[in-house]
């Protein structure tokens, strides 16, 4: 098992192997994003099953900046205890716990946050049935400050560290891309100026919080039509550690590119159609023709395992912070390779994780080399409005 399962460092965290649960939306957030107490014991789950990190599902920085009723925010003292409790328990365990922490910008919408969605330019969204205002700069500003904000609220609750969330389309991510920022003034056109607003945020919540463990998430290339490609990638790679982050994790796609950063061997419209709270309620006729146009229309990705690993190895080869590679990531003999290969210091799962919350304990012990999920993508649509499950591929139509 090799590197794979000896101790290591991120910035000062200890991790007792190197796999990661990566930030997996759990959908246990009350009306006013208040964590429920379900939270803690699915960490729990986590942490004894022998996972070397858990980076928490997203919470919301400021309310607009929510993408489901059920996302927990984090935009307010008061939520601090709620969370502290929560760290209390875990700590013990000696696993540490990174809190997620994000802006959905144009991936929402009104019925979700109450106003019009707002992203760094004019645009629909048309996946969320919503039109995105501008952000003017003042607001910008608010934002930076509301990051860096959640990022002391995240140290005061006892998280170990905090991953700011740049990728799959949410708010950071639109002002990275030159698809999504059209932009011209100082946070729109060179990639400098793309980046000027995650530069800020790492700057704002150092003067906060000092040396605490600040990572980022960001989605090295997608496929939208001028959108990010991995030069740029590894350009941006190389300005989250000169701005100060203590690692990267590196995924792919937004939700503008179909199931690119999720991928599935089949696009699960079945499971949209049944489990989706605004298209549950369409009439009949029209869920028949939206499962034929969205199997015309939405095309899945491939390959389906491993499909972020060229692109850590070479954004490895760049910088000199520690890299996660999250994305499709199975086996057993796949990790063990990345590692010890160096295509990338830490991997990092997010569905393995809702089927088999002890599946490092059974990689450990040699009673399992791969995991046990079939990439249906159903969790991703059942979490739009229940709590995170997983369906194996099976729902009531």
């Amino acid at each position: 098992m090799g590197m794979l399962f000896e101790d290591s460092s991120i910035a000062g965290m200890n991790l007792k192997n190197r796999i990661i649960r990566s930030a997996t939306h759990e959908g246990l957030g009350d009306k006013d994003g208040r964590p429920l107490p379900a939270l803690t014991g699915l960490y729990l789950k986590l942490a004894q099953g022998g996972v070397g990190a858990i980076i928490t599902g997203y919470a919301a920085i400021q309310k607009n900046g929510s993408t489901f009723m059920n996302m927990r925010i984090f935009d307010r003292d008061d939520l601090i205890n709620d969370y502290k409790k929560m760290n209390t328990q875990l700590e013990e365990l000696g696993v540490p716990i990174i809190v997620q922490l994000a802006h959905g910008g144009g991936q929402t919408s009104k019925r979700v946050i109450g106003e019009q969605p707002a992203a760094p330019s004019k645009r629909k969204y048309a996946l969320f049935s919503s039109i995105a205002r501008e952000l003017t700069d003042s607001e910008i500003g608010e934002i930076i400050d509301n990051f860096a904000l959640a990022v002391e609220r995240s140290k005061k609750a006892g998280f170990t560290g905090a991953q700011i969330h740049a990728a799959h389309g949410y708010l950071l991510h639109q002002f990275l891309s030159p698809h999504l920022n059209a932009r011209s003034d100082r946070w729109g056109g060179t990639v400098d100026n793309r980046f000027r607003i995650l530069s800020s945020i790492i700057q704002k919540s150092r003067e906060k919080v000092g040396n605490y463990p600040i990572l980022a998430k960001f989605s090295a290339y997608d496929g939208d039509k001028n959108g990010i490609r991995l030069d740029e990638g590894v350009k941006i790679a190389e300005l989250f550690q000169k701005s100060g982050y203590d690692a990267i994790e590196v995924s792919c796609g937004c939700s503008e590119d179909g199931f690119n950063a999720t991928r599935v061997p089949k696009i699960p419209m079945d499971a949209a159609l049944a489990l989706v709270p605004w298209l549950r309620s369409i009439p009949k006729p029209k869920k028949i023709l939206m499962r034929i146009m969205g199997a015309l229309l939405v095309k899945p990705r491939f390959p389906l395992n491993n499909y972020n690993v060229d692109a850590a190895a070479r954004i490895k080869r760049n910088v000199d912070i520690p890299v996660i590679v999250v994305g499709g990531i199975r086996r057993l003999k796949d990790m063990e390779n990345i590692i010890s290969e160096k295509k990338a210091d830490y991997v990092s799962m997010c569905r393995p994780f809702i089927i088999e919350p002890g599946i490092v304990n059974k990689f450990k012990s040699g009673a399992q080399d791969e995991s046990k999920c079939i990439n249906c993508g159903y969790c991703l649509m059942g979490i739009t409005g229940s709590k995170l499950k997983c369906y194996y591929g099976k729902v009531k139509t």
